[in-house]
């Protein structure tokens, strides 16, 4: 698998920035990818809108999955491969704190995703428990 700084600069390129939403797909996907051994879908729950949407180029930046949105006034990715499946819900006290931010805010705020343990950043539950909506 390539590393890490790999993927930031692809989902870079394809997003055009670097911002914490950005990075919240890219780290939720490549967590998925590392717990499921590849990805083949992801549904993502959120506003429909930038910057919200954005975390859908960090997701392609490190997956070929299926993506389909979902609208929701939060944020959570349930990532597939086969049967197997993951459910990251982003803690609700970060949302408010990773979007809407200011222009000048945001490759502090990404780095902050970057250097943070995933499960500081998301609520993750795994079968055989429930992840239903």
């Amino acid at each position: 698998m390539p590393s890490k700084s790999y993927y930031i600069k692809k989902a870079v390129s394809i997003h055009g920035h670097y911002g914490p939403s950005l990075m919240l797909g890219l780290k939720s996907c490549l967590y998925a990818k590392s717990v499921l051994g590849n990805v083949t879908k992801c549904v993502v729950r959120t506003v429909g809108r930038k910057p919200y949407l954005c975390v859908l180029d960090g997701i392609k930046a490190s997956s070929k999955c299926k993506i389909t949105h979902e609208e929701w006034d939060g944020l959570s990715f349930i990532y597939f491969n086969g049967q197997q499946k993951i459910k990251m819900t982003l803690k609700g006290t970060l949302l408010s704190r990773y979007f809407n931010r200011p222009w000048d805010e945001l490759e502090a705020l990404a780095n902050e995703v970057d250097q943070k343990d995933v499960s500081d950043l998301f609520e993750i539950v795994m079968p055989p428990y429930s992840i239903g909506g």
